[in-house]
């Protein structure tokens, strides 16, 4: 591997692994700091070599290279596998069925009490995230084979719910506070994915010119930049809400503090106990349904 060398156009540190620049940081001391970690994971995947010890290089890689969330997401599953299979097992020993023994592990129960488990959807990304740290060891060239190459993922069960006109009149009715209240008038009224409505700060609002812009490095895929129409009634909540919020996320919980994924699921979780002890219950219901929902609108209208 090359030594690092600095970037002036970037004004941070590089180091070529595999033919591609792994950018380091800004910092001379702890860009070599990086450098070191990254030379001493850089080394082929014995048989003999741990699971656990695998995926922690992964993950390693997966910090310096992928988006914070990205790496989060796979800290998580990786984490649950390996506590699952334990430390010592080897890239040798393992076989598809330490996977779907992980798998089975998280089904749900039907105890009152027993554990919620994973969805299908969930499964499937869980097998996807378990085979990433091999299909990337392969693709460094520090493992010959997979030893998951013939694990198929199984399939993610589509979620065919859209929220309608009555439904969203139903749903507003049985939230309580403004905080969330706002969350769900915006996805509503925008039709943005649930993760875009988590990050959106006043940089990205122009509500003179009605749209909100994010920029291709925090878009959805990286290549290019999402713009969204805001309606009249997005104007006047994305308005109000600058008015106390010149940085950071605009939509936030009662807290104050930004939304984030498992806090936006508990609260449909919630919602939809409500809705249930109402006797209106809307089966499947979360931040997703709401886009959905906007472009059966869309495509009804022409």
């Amino acid at each position: 591997m090359r030594k690092p060398y600095f970037k002036k156009s970037h004004k941070a540190w590089y180091v070529n692994l595999s033919g591609k620049p792994i950018r380091l940081g800004t910092d001379k001391d702890e860009a070599h700091a990086r450098w070191h970690e990254l030379m001493a994971s850089d080394t082929p995947v014995q048989r003999s070599t741990t699971v656990a010890s695998l995926c922690n290089s992964y993950l390693d890689w997966c910090k310096l290279n992928q988006a914070e969330t990205t790496y989060d997401s796979y800290r998580r599953f990786l984490s649950s596998f390996v506590k699952h299979i334990g430390t010592r097992l080897t890239v040798g020993q393992l076989r598809p069925m330490h996977v779907t023994e992980w798998l089975d592990a998280n089904r749900p129960t039907n105890e009152p009490d027993g554990n919620r488990g994973w969805t299908a959807s969930t499964r499937t990304l869980a097998v996807k995230y378990v085979k990433r740290p091999f299909n990337w060891a392969v693709s460094e060239g520090r493992l010959d084979k997979s030893p998951l190459a013939g694990l198929k993922r199984p399939p993610a069960k589509r979620r065919e719910i859209h929220v309608t006109p009555e439904q969203y009149a139903l749903i507003r009715e049985h939230i309580a506070d403004d905080s969330f209240r706002d969350y769900v008038t915006f996805l509503w009224e925008t039709g943005v994915r649930p993760q875009e409505a988590r990050i959106i700060e006043a940089r990205h609002c122009d509500t003179e010119a009605r749209q909100i812009v994010l920029p291709a490095s925090e878009s959805k895929g990286k290549k290019e930049a999402r713009r969204i129409v805001l309606s009249d009634t997005a104007v006047e909540l994305v308005t109000r809400l600058l008015a106390d919020r010149k940085s950071g996320p605009i939509l936030r919980n009662l807290d104050g503090q930004p939304w984030n994924k498992n806090a936006v699921n508990c609260r449909f979780r919630r919602l939809r106990t409500k809705l249930e002890e109402a006797e209106t219950p809307i089966p499947g219901l979360c931040a997703t349904a709401f886009r959905h929902g906007f472009a059966t609108r869309a495509l009804k209208s022409g």
